[in-house]
């Protein structure tokens, strides 16, 4: 039997996959790693609408900082339920968390894009549901 999460990272890792720029994936200890310099983690909500909130505990925020250490980009994937993937970078996260444990919360109106806050911080401006997966591979 699918799990649930099949479904979402499938649907999410699908639009790498198919993406002209993607040379080569492959899974890395808690995510993927996108042509061996791109390290992304998925994490996804079940709940059909808008908000989507999405928890980070302390053992994820040190497996993202040593990410971060390690490759060019750590990018999160925020998969909200079938409505679309809101990419952030780890460093954008970090700011919302304010660097620690928490929550970041991901909302959309009909045809708009991505407004992210956390618990310390929003995000200045939105994000389109068309940068996944393009912000994998800006530089």
């Amino acid at each position: 039997m699918l799990e649930k999460q099949e479904f979402y990272w499938g649907a999410a890792i699908v639009r790498v996959l198919e993406d002209s720029r993607c040379a080569s994936l492959s899974k890395a200890e808690y995510g993927y790693l996108i042509n061996s310099t791109h390290f992304i983690v998925l994490k996804y909500s079940t709940k059909s609408r808008t908000p989507w909130r999405f928890s980070f505990g302390e053992d994820e925020i040190k497996r993202f900082v040593d990410a971060s250490d390690r490759y060019k980009s750590v990018v999160i994937g925020l998969i909200c339920g079938g409505d679309g993937v809101c990419a952030i970078y780890w460093e954008q996260a970090m700011a919302l968390l304010g660097a620690e444990p928490g929550w970041v919360s991901v909302r959309r109106n009909f045809r708009k894009r991505y407004a992210v806050a956390g618990q310390k911080d929003e995000l200045n401006g939105k994000i389109s549901i068309r940068d996944w997966p393009g912000l994998l591979f800006e530089p």
